[in-house]
């Protein structure tokens, strides 16, 4: 399964916080067998 990952936030785009989120869901991706092909 080819899976693309967007994220959205609006105190990340002000560099207010850091987008954890986005790496732990391509972790949780590859580890079912997903390929992450953009993010």
């Amino acid at each position: 399964m080819k899976v693309a990952v967007l994220t959205a936030s609006d105190k990340g785009a002000k560099g207010e916080r850091e987008d954890r989120s986005a790496q732990v869901i391509k972790e949780l991706i590859t580890k079912i067998g997903g390929e992450v092909i953009a993010y």
